[in-house]
């Protein structure tokens, strides 16, 4: 009995160093994304199209190893959860885990990456660098089905102001814990005002928000500069056709 119980507590400690790891890993799949996101991007806008293709092509890896990742997470803390863990543990793990990839390797590309929120906004900023104002087709052609890919909802409206300062997001930052976001110098300003963690300032959100929470979120920068430079052009139009 004592050696089994030995053994659980061995392996509820492995357990916890890979749930650790998986952790670590996953956060930098996160950041490698964010900065793939940003180089496809540039790269479009130079007209470097075909390179921004071999972006979007490392993109989708990425999001594939994110999903195993999710499905390495889930496993384990369902392994960690288990009272009267198996002696084949191990084994039931790696039967579980081939079994949640191959299903995920056999979906279309739409099923994997139409519902896919980083995917799908890269794509639309991909669109929007040679194609501003124009409704995007679909994601994957006649190919997606429409239970998989989620269409593109034209005009609708994103909120691109600091829920600190009331103004424009400036230098924007994004918490990992909400995934809301905040001008930097404003959200530093205000969590160290509260001893170094506040309740997110948006309304209707819990969350507690850290410094060590918070990343650069580059590509809600564009958004916002775009959304500025549209504000921008309907205003001199306005006032043309006022003149007129």
């Amino acid at each position: 009995m004592a050696g089994r119980v030995g053994a659980h507590m061995q392996l509820q400690n492995r357990l916890q160093g890979l749930r650790s790891s998986i952790q670590a890993i996953s956060d930098i799949a996160d950041d490698t994304v964010r900065v793939c996101t940003v180089a496809g991007l540039d790269l479009e806008e130079l007209g470097e199209t075909d390179s921004a293709m071999q972006v979007e092509a490392s993109l989708r890896k990425l999001l594939d190893a994110q999903h195993q990742l999710d499905v390495e997470r889930s496993l384990v803390t369902r392994l960690a959860t288990e009272q009267d863990m198996a002696d084949n543990a191990e084994a039931e793990y790696l039967a579980s885990w081939e079994q949640s990839m191959a299903t995920y390797n056999e979906q279309s590309d739409a099923a994997k990456y139409g519902k896919n929120t980083t995917y799908k906004e890269f794509r639309e900023q991909l669109w929007e660098v040679r194609h501003d104002g124009e409704p995007m087709p679909r994601l994957f052609g006649d190919n997606g089905d429409e239970s998989d890919e989620d269409l593109v909802i034209a005009g609708a409206k994103m909120n691109y102001r600091c829920p600190v300062t009331t103004s424009w997001l400036v230098d924007p930052v994004t918490s990992k814990v909400c995934n809301h976001s905040y001008s930097k110098d404003a959200i530093v300003d205000y969590i160290r005002g509260n001893r170094g963690a506040c309740a997110c300032p948006v309304g209707g959100c819990s969350r507690t928000v850290r410094a060590q929470d918070l990343v650069p979120d580059k590509l809600l920068e564009r958004k916002v500069a775009r959304h500025l430079r549209q504000l921008e052009s309907d205003e001199t139009a306005a006032q043309y056709t006022v003149v007129q």
